[in-house]
């Protein structure tokens, strides 16, 4: 199994689903997408909406180590960033992925699709 394929499936047992491959067609006309961003990534969905309405994306690098978890499918500031890890340690990264659930609230609902609607705020 190559290391993408673990980070893949590492991935989707934490609850993520896979979004798409970056293309540049598929970013909004006049956003910045951060600089660092690699062109050779995969981006995922969250399937679970923080209780306060927060969405977890996590972008996995194909040729390189690491993850990058933001709140942003597409990142245009840096309040958009949770998490930057340099390797592919799945054991820190569950623990990122707990930590922003226990800023947020907790686990809200699930979703069951990748498209992102703001939910309505709770009172």
């Amino acid at each position: 199994m190559n290391p993408t394929d673990i980070k893949d499936t590492a991935l989707c047992e934490m609850g993520f689903i896979r979004i798409s491959l970056y293309r540049g067609w598929d970013y909004p006309m006049g956003n910045v997408e951060a600089s660092f961003i690699p062109a050779t990534d995969v981006r995922y969905l969250h399937q679970t909406v923080a209780i306060d309405g927060t969405r977890l994306y996590a972008y996995s690098w194909i040729d390189e180590p690491g993850f990058l978890l933001t709140t942003e499918r597409h990142i245009s500031a840096l309040e958009h960033m949770v998490a930057e890890l340099e390797t592919d340690n799945i054991p820190l990264l569950k623990q990122q992925v707990e930590k922003f659930f226990l800023r947020h609230g907790g686990m809200g609902p699930q979703i069951s699709t990748a498209v992102h609607r703001p939910l309505r705020q709770l009172s």
